[in-house]
C-alpha cells in the first residue's frame, strides 16, 4: 500500500513538473492589426556644391505636419515580431533667416521659406519587445515611400532677396517650384515606445526617427545642391487589436 502510494505521488509529481515545464515553454503567437497617428516633424537636409553658396542659406528648422496610418504585426516568437505599416506623412522643410542677418547689403530680417511634400510611406520593421502587460518596444528597419502630393513654396522674400539668393544659380528648388521632387524615397527607421495591454486591445505611444537615403531632388555637379535628403521625427499614439492567436511550443 505504501509502495503504491509512493509510486502514485512520484507519478503525480512527474506529471505536475512536466505540465509546468510545458507551460513555461508555451508561447502564443499573435497577429494584430492597428491604427496610429500623431505629429510629424520634417526637414530636408541640403548639401550645396558651391561652398560660397552656404552664405545664402537660412537656418533649417523642423516643419510640423501630421502622420496617420495602419499597421499589421506578427509576433513570431518571444520578444520578437515583424511589423508592416502604411503611413501618410506630411514632410517638407522650413527655413528662416536670423533677425539681424544680412547677405551683402540686403537685410533678411524675418525672412523665411517653406514647402510641403507628402508621402505614402511603407516601413517593414523588426519589432523587439520586453514585458507582458506593460511592454517596452523597439522598431527598426527600412521604409519605402511614394510621393502623393506637393505644395508650392511659401515664402515672404521680397524681389531683391530672391534675386540675391538666385544670383549664382537659378535652379534652387527652395524657391523654384518648377523643380520637381523625386516620386520615390527610401530610408531607415528607428523608434522606441511603450505598449499597454488591456483586455481586448492595447494602446501604444512611440517616438521614431527616419533618415532618408534618397535625394529629394535630382542632383549633378552643375546643380545647386549635391544632397537633399528627408529627415523626420514622429510622435504617435496607436491602438492594436489582436485578430489571430495560436499556440507554439
Amino acid at each position: 500500500m505504501i509502495k503504491r502510494t509512493i509510486i502514485a505521488l512520484l507519478s503525480a509529481l512527474a506529471f505536475t513538473s512536466n505540465t509546468i515545464a510545458q507551460e513555461r515553454s508555451h508561447f502564443e503567437e499573435e497577429v494584430a492589426i492597428g491604427v496610429q497617428g500623431g505629429l510629424n516633424l520634417a526637414q530636408v537636409r541640403f548639401l550645396h556644391n558651391d561652398v560660397s553658396y552656404a552664405n545664402n542659406l537660412g537656418d533649417l528648422g523642423w516643419r510640423s505636419g501630421a502622420t496617420a496610418g495602419a499597421s499589421v504585426r506578427f509576433i513570431a516568437q518571444k520578444h520578437f515580431g515583424i511589423q508592416l505599416e502604411a503611413n501618410y506623412l506630411q514632410n517638407g522643410w522650413k527655413e528662416k533667416w536670423k533677425d539681424d542677418e544680412k547677405i551683402g547689403d540686403i537685410s533678411f530680417a524675418d525672412a523665411s521659406t517653406e514647402r510641403t511634400i507628402n508621402y505614402l510611406s511603407v516601413p517593414v520593421l523588426a519589432h523587439i519587445y520586453f514585458g507582458n502587460t506593460n511592454r517596452l518596444f523597439f522598431n527598426l528597419g527600412p521604409k519605402l515611400a511614394v510621393m502623393v502630393g506637393k505644395g508650392k513654396n511659401k515664402n515672404n522674400l521680397n524681389k531683391e532677396q530672391k534675386q540675391l539668393i538666385l544670383s549664382n544659380n537659378r535652379e534652387d528648388p527652395r524657391l523654384n517650384d518648377k523643380i520637381e521632387p523625386r516620386n520615390m524615397d527610401y530610408g531607415l527607421c528607428a523608434g522606441f515606445g511603450y505598449e499597454l495591454h488591456l483586455n481586448k486591445f492595447s494602446i501604444l505611444a512611440e517616438f521614431r526617427y527616419t533618415y532618408g537615403l534618397q535625394d529629394v531632388f535630382d542632383h549633378s555637379r552643375s546643380a545647386t545642391f549635391q544632397r537633399s535628403n528627408n529627415q523626420d521625427i514622429q510622435f504617435t499614439l496607436g491602438v492594436m487589436l489582436p485578430v489571430l492567436k495560436f499556440h507554439s511550443n
